[in-house]
């Protein structure tokens, strides 16, 4: 049984990081696209 929780621990943990490393991903994502359509505005007005 020990083998087994082992097991679950580390896979909690792996997926655990993954998804925070989807979520970074997002939120730069995110952030990058709202920049660009900011600039991009700037850009129609200029």
């Amino acid at each position: 049984m020990n083998e087994g929780l082992s097991v679950l621990i580390g896979l909690s943990i792996a997926y655990v990081a993954s998804f925070l490393g989807m979520l970074f991903a997002y939120l730069a994502y995110r952030r990058r696209r709202r920049e660009q359509s900011s600039v991009e505005k700037k850009d129609d007005h200029a």
